[in-house]
């Protein structure tokens, strides 16, 4: 971590809580603060539970403008710093406000606090700790309800991240990875730091949805994140689609214009619940019509596999089991496993099938095992029902499918029967 001195601006120490508390204008109104020629406002935008059907917190965004009223953007502002003890001092100045004016509105649930990558990385050098602690006993806000985002490129040094994480936490604030999937974004972090939460950068919203396979990657990538011991939040959601594919990838929070831009005004809760509510009827319908669209999809072929399965119990020839399940129009093969997992048949190839072209090897079907395949295992343990997997890619033509899958009894022996079915 870098080690940045105490330096002293106009005799004081950087930033400290009671000069930039004596600064804040409360007039009755939205709570502003003087930082050189520029005044402060904080404004806040809602972060939404799904689940809860309620807010659960906001994100504090400064907002800042000249002594004639001219707008300046965030970036224009942190420019406006001379000097790291400057810089360190306005991020101090933003993170108050929000406090202060969080507290002044009587908003419930977390606060959402971006930190300059500067003081993220000299917190312990600047004693940020005295400071946090004055601004939140003397505003009644507990650190318990501050969240302090970080984005994974603050620091390439893991150690000096992971110790700026532990100083906060000992704060007892709570820690968001900010921008996740953008950047530099790996997983790693996510195992070794642990964060509260993970925000999903908003290209997540955007993709999923337009491109098919984003939103179908979208949910796994909140399942491993919430293995992984972290709750995640979707930023970016500016429409009804957004919102509603992030409500079926399971996410925990949910936060954009959709739900609400950032205001200066004392929020609304009752508005964006109204809204929260709008998504739930679009993804019940929405749900609903998928899940029909699928049954009609699927239906033939769980119809053929199971079929099969029949005839081939009752000893009737392969040929004439798969018949029915071959002459599907997306019918790619079917194979047989052993108990094991063994494949005990060779691919039995449906007209058309489309093969691989130097992506997979050519190999010899009759020494492959495929145990560790969701459609073996789950056949396995529901004896007698076709199991259907989700969809991936299919290693012996490399094209998009599902496989269709049936356990049963045949001379005495368990074996499970499987189809595969292009899913493009």
């Amino acid at each position: 971590m870098p080690d940045f001195p105490s330096p002293a601006l106009s005799g004081r120490p950087i930033g400290d809580f009671a000069t930039i508390d004596a600064a804040l204008q409360r007039d009755g109104g939205p709570l502003t603060l003087a930082w050189a020629e520029f005044s402060l406002r904080s404004h806040l935008q809602p972060i939404v539970s799904f689940s809860h059907r309620s807010v659960v917190g906001h994100e504090g965004l400064v907002r800042a403008r000249l002594a004639d009223g001219t707008a300046v953007a965030p970036y224009t502002l942190l420019r406006e710093a001379d000097s790291a003890a400057e810089l360190i001092e306005l991020d101090r100045c933003c993170r108050l406000l929000h406090i202060a004016q969080t507290a002044a509105w009587g908003c419930d649930g977390y606060l959402f606090l971006n930190m300059h990558p500067l003081a993220f990385a000299s917190l312990a050098a600047t004693d940020c700790a005295t400071f946090m602690r004055e601004a939140c006993a003397t505003l009644g806000l507990p650190a318990e309800r501050i969240v302090i985002e970080i984005t994974e490129d603050v620091l390439t040094d893991d150690s000096a991240f992971e110790s700026s994480v532990a100083y906060l936490r000992e704060l007892g604030c709570r820690i968001a990875l900010d921008d996740f999937g953008a950047g530099h974004s790996n997983f790693d972090r996510v195992w070794r730091l642990k964060p509260d939460i993970v925000k999903l950068d908003r290209d997540f919203a955007t993709r999923a949805a337009s491109d098919e396979a984003a939103r179908r990657l979208l949910p796994q990538i909140v399942e491993l994140l919430h293995e992984a011991g972290s709750l995640v939040l979707l930023e970016g959601i500016e429409n009804a689609e957004q919102a509603r594919i992030a409500m079926a990838a399971d996410v925990d929070f949910a936060q954009g214009f959709y739900f609400g831009h950032p205001s200066g005004e004392a929020p609304q809760a009752e508005l964006v619940v109204a809204a929260i509510d709008r998504v739930w009827t679009d993804y019940d319908t929405t749900q609903a019509d998928d899940a029909r669209r699928y049954r009609e999809r699927i239906g033939d072929y769980v119809n053929a596999i199971g079929h099969a399965a029949t005839l081939l119990a009752d000893r009737r020839s392969m040929d004439e089991a798969l018949a029915l399940f071959l002459s599907q129009p997306g019918a790619l093969r079917c194979f047989l496993l052993d108990e094991q997992g063994f494949q005990i048949s060779r691919n039995i190839p449906a007209h058309g099938e489309r093969l691989a072209h130097g992506i997979t090897p050519e190999v010899d079907a009759a020494r492959s095992r495929w145990s560790r395949r969701p459609y073996f295992r789950r056949a396995l343990d529901t004896p007698g029902r076709v199991c259907v997997t989700r969809p991936y890619l299919c290693i012996s033509s490399a094209v998009l499918c599902v496989t269709v899958s049936i356990s049963f009894m045949l001379a005495g022996q368990r074996r499970v029967l499987c189809g595969d079915v292009a899913w493009g």
